[in-house]
């Protein structure tokens, strides 16, 4: 049984965390047509909406210092960073709640729900749960620590999805799924604390807020950037519904939608696996060698070999897999699937690349390429107002990405064989005197 499990430990950690990944995935979807007769697509609908809330207000609790945290030579430095994402987190989720106990009301009918309200309470306590529990996941991430990642992913999904159902069998409304959502988080954080504090208890006792705040300095272009980048980021993954629905049909926003669920399965279950290997090798590479060539081309070629068999194949029976898996009616979103599936190959390969903005700390670029980005979705977007088919624009879409991530692979490569300046080698983790 042993010669069948991967030997080399790249191999081990990915398998790990596509492992966690993987059953992390399986339990919602398993449990899905469940919740469908427990809760009414209203409340599913008013779900996903604070869960927009939330995610785009986590964007900016962290300060995107969770990022840094694989960068400095020693644990103690990074330990202050993940400190310092945290306590950033505390912070910015009081102010949000203010925002809230007073403007809970006008936000949630500028959304266009004004029963959202209540809901929207609990929103610092879901961005707050987020920042802890990412700073946890990078310094996780740093120590290679892939079990615990793996464990911690599943806790959250099995978690949730048990409160869910729970709440719904008991009666209690549109709130379970809220619930289900906050108790996932708060067991996947608590497990996390626990296995990081029994392991590292000595480097949290010796936390200094002076150096958190130096490390805050000297990682001071990850907040300047990279918040304003991955706003531009959410921006661009939302337009294509919002666009559309408004430009076409109702319709055409769903049937892109179900495609982006479908499509999104490999990128977040191998594709993330490998970026998180990726980061955490590159990251220690490019410290003491100041480079990270060797990895990058070796990930490289793993994704490509993954990748083209099952994407040439997707590309031909996309729209009679969707017509057979979800019914006749569907067919359309199989071929918006065929035409974005160009697309989707190339994020595939150069998606758990892109750390290379963080590792080699070319924050700036990342958010020039993010407006480059942006700028080309809603180029596509307009031009394909000029035809009367949702399919054509998409074409257009599909193109305007595959150019934005070839530009954005030719960048991670240089940043990755790219030798740092021997000043930047030189840089200590502290400022002196601390």
């Amino acid at each position: 049984m042993r010669r069948l499990l991967p030997q080399s430990i790249y191999a081990r950690n990915v398998l790990t965390l596509m492992t966690g990944t993987t059953l992390a995935q399986a339990i919602p979807i398993a449990i899905s047509p469940i919740l469908t007769r427990l809760y009414s697509p209203e409340e599913f609908g008013r779900f996903a909406l604070y869960m927009a809330v939330t995610m785009i207000a986590s964007v900016l609790v962290t300060g995107r210092y969770e990022l840094a945290i694989l960068l400095p030579r020693q644990d103690r430095a990074a330990l202050h960073i993940a400190a310092l994402a945290i306590t950033l987190s505390m912070v910015i989720s009081a102010v949000l709640l203010l925002i809230v106990l007073f403007f809970a009301h006008p936000i949630a009918a500028l959304l266009g729900d004004a029963a959202l309200a209540p809901w929207l309470y609990w929103a610092p306590v879901s961005t707050l749960l987020v920042g802890v529990y990412q700073s946890l996941n990078y310094w996780s991430n740093r120590k290679a620590h892939y079990k615990r990642l793996a464990i911690s992913r599943t806790v959250q999904s099995g978690s949730a999805a048990m409160a869910q159902l729970g709440s719904g069998y008991a009666g209690g409304g549109a709130a379970g799924l809220v619930a289900g959502q906050i108790t996932g988080q708060v067991l996947a954080t608590g497990v996390m604390a626990r296995l990081i504090w029994r392991e590292d208890h000595a480097l949290i006792r010796a936390l200094r807020p002076l150096r958190c705040l130096a490390l805050g300095k000297r990682y001071i272009n990850f907040p300047k950037y990279l918040i304003v980048a991955h706003g531009f980021n959410t921006a661009s993954g939302q337009m294509p519904v919002l666009l559309l629905g408004a430009l076409f049909s109702t319709s055409a926003a769903g049937f892109f939608t179900l495609t982006q669920r479908v499509m999104a399965a490999p990128m977040s279950l191998i594709a993330s696996a490998l970026g998180d290997v990726f980061r955490q090798e590159a990251s220690q590479a490019y410290i003491q060698q100041g480079n990270c060539k060797a990895i990058y081309q070796r990930t490289f070629k793993r994704l490509l070999l993954i990748s083209v068999a099952p994407f040439t194949t997707f590309f031909f029976v996309a729209p009679a897999l969707f017509a057979w898996v979800f019914g006749e009616q569907w067919r359309v979103a199989g071929e918006y699937a065929q035409i974005l599936t160009p697309m989707a190959f190339l994020q595939f390969i150069t998606s758990p690349l892109s750390s290379m903005f963080m590792i080699s700390e070319k924050q700036r670029l990342d958010l020039i390429w993010q407006v480059f980005l942006l700028f080309l979705v809603i180029s596509s977007f307009m031009l394909g107002q000029l035809f009367s088919s949702a399919g054509d624009t998409l074409r257009l879409f599909s193109a305007a990405y595959c150019v934005a991530y070839g530009v954005n692979g030719l960048m991670t490569y240089h940043f990755a064989r790219k030798c740092k300046n021997e000043k930047d080698k030189n840089i200590a983790d502290y400022p002196r005197g601390l």
